[in-house]
């Protein structure tokens, strides 16, 4: 009777403890950090180490730990909740490609509902890292990373469009601390924290971060983002061409940094003739990121205004700006001693091939081009980036169709063009049939001008005038406009007037 009434308390006891536990489980936390673990490429047994060190940090009713692995066999996808020093499996499906972007969606709004919390930090890890190109590279996945609208979107959607924003996104992937994709994420993230250069598995401190947090679960977004980043001990790595940095950046703070950038990206525009060379030689000494992969278009924006010695006061004063703006948006940053770098990198190619180069895809084809993302949407920086690379403005025109007579003499045409200013009547030729002809114009003055065509004959017959309306925009005024022209001599049907009317 002894044994009986003893086993039936022990068995009370514990059902009772599994019962708290998971009353626990579902109670309120302070923290819940997610780890999107995307091993399924060579960082597969790193990400093990990783995810035995979480487990052993041990997770409280204040502190959470979620993980997502997905390791380099087909198959092996799995969700854990680490509840105490155990990795506690839940039901997921047996295989996600995680560089699609419905499975961080999935991943997160499953852990928000099973994990109420007042924060949230997500971190994804992952190899191949590229900044604003893509982040998480499934090498059994469907052969793109995530790239930035499809971020922007999966971020929106697991924040309500960004009324419950993540507290702190910290990319642990290659060159992450990437203005362009800092800015993308800035309305669904309060702090985002990221290497500049490169990353390597197994530098981070997992467990002195986490214990701190465990320790104090009062921790704000902010102390957080900074704690992460002065715990990091960056590295010189020469055999690798690596100078490692690491930042934390203040989301709300980005707008202003991006119109302090714009400013400089117009005024750049406006002078690009005078001061081209000044920016060419500054650009060539500047701090770039990404140098072991022998690549050197991710600049240290403030170390190349430092270098840039215009004598100019706009310029003086939007450098001052910036600089100012750069202090305000970095709230902290680990480099090594005598590095010029400030926590982040900023696109700039320095020749024109290297524009939209694809750092990830050996077909060198971007999924998501510079131009998509909300950086380049919402400043001209990309605009002047292309002016200093001598890239036409505007979007390749569509194949023509033009008909007319198969066969003719050579010589028979003169193009004349009235470029709607003051400069005059331009005629070239003659030209045998059906030669295409480029020419560009610069305008003096804002305004909308009227572009005229036509074409003459050796007999002098002409056709009738082709028009085409163009508007130089504030600031914007001098670029060259090939592109434009000839999209202007291909996207009208008066070609194939001209050439029904010639003989």
């Amino acid at each position: 009777m002894k044994k009986m009434l003893s086993l039936l308390i022990i068995a009370i006891f514990l059902t009772n403890i599994g019962q708290a536990d998971i009353a626990k489980t579902n109670a309120d936390s302070d923290w819940v950090i997610m780890f999107y673990f995307n091993g399924d490429n060579k960082l597969s047994d790193s990400m093990q180490t990783e995810i035995n060190i979480i487990k052993n940090v041990r997770s409280t009713d204040e502190i959470k730990f979620a993980i997502l692995s997905d390791s380099d066999e087909i198959g092996d996808t799995k969700l854990y909740y680490v509840i105490g020093n155990n990795l506690i499996e839940q039901d997921w499906p047996e295989e996600s490609d995680m560089d699609n972007p419905d499975t961080i969606v999935d991943f997160v709004q499953k852990v928000k509902t099973d994990y109420p919390a007042e924060n949230y930090c997500l971190i994804p890890y992952s190899n191949k890292g590229a900044g604003w190109q893509g982040i998480c590279y499934d090498q059994n996945g469907d052969g793109t990373m995530i790239t930035m609208p499809e971020l922007l979107n999966a971020l929106s959607t697991v924040t309500n469009n960004g009324v419950n924003k993540l507290a702190v996104l910290f990319a642990q992937s290659c060159l992450c601390g990437n203005l362009e994709f800092r800015y993308q994420i800035r309305s669904y993230v309060e702090y985002t924290v990221g290497y500049a250069d490169c990353g390597l598995s197994g530098d981070l401190p997992y467990e002195d971060i986490l214990t701190e947090l465990t320790d104090d679960s009062s921790m704000t977004s902010k102390d957080f983002a900074t704690l992460i980043v002065d715990l990091f001990e960056p590295a010189n790595l020469p055999f690798y061409k690596i100078v490692q940095s690491m930042g934390a950046a203040q989301s709300d703070k980005l707008d202003d940094l991006a119109t302090a950038i714009d400013d400089l990206a117009l005024f750049f525009i406006d002078n690009i003739d005078e001061y081209k060379t000044d920016i060419q030689t500054a650009w060539e000494d500047t701090r770039k990121y990404g140098i072991t992969w022998d690549i050197d278009y991710f600049i240290d924006l403030q170390h190349f205004l430092e270098l840039l010695t215009i004598d100019n006061q706009e310029f003086s004063n939007i450098k001052t700006n910036i600089i100012s703006k750069i202090n305000d948006a970095i709230i902290a940053k680990a480099i090594v001693e005598g590095d010029h770098s400030v926590g982040f990198n900023l696109y700039f190619p320095g020749r024109k091939l290297d524009y939209n180069l694809a750092l990830r895809y050996d077909d060198g084809v971007l999924p998501s081009e510079y131009e998509e993302t909300q950086f380049a949407i919402n400043t001209n920086w990309d605009e002047f980036i292309k002016m200093y690379l001598g890239i036409g403005l505007n979007s390749p025109p569509e194949k023509p169709n033009i008909n007319g007579p198969s066969s003719g003499k050579a010589g028979t045409l003169t193009y004349c063009i009235d470029w709607g200013d003051e400069s005059g009547e331009l005629c070239l030729g003659p030209y045998p049939s059906n030669t295409r002809i480029t020419e560009s114009h610069t305008w003096t003055s804002d305004g909308t001008y009227t572009i005229k065509a036509k074409a003459r004959d050796v007999n002098q017959a002409e056709s009738d005038w082709a028009t085409f309306s163009v508007t130089m925009p504030k600031n914007k005024i001098k670029y060259q406009l090939n592109i434009l022209f000839e999209r202007f001599l291909y996207r009208f049907p008066f070609m194939e007037k001209i050439f029904d009317q010639i003989p």
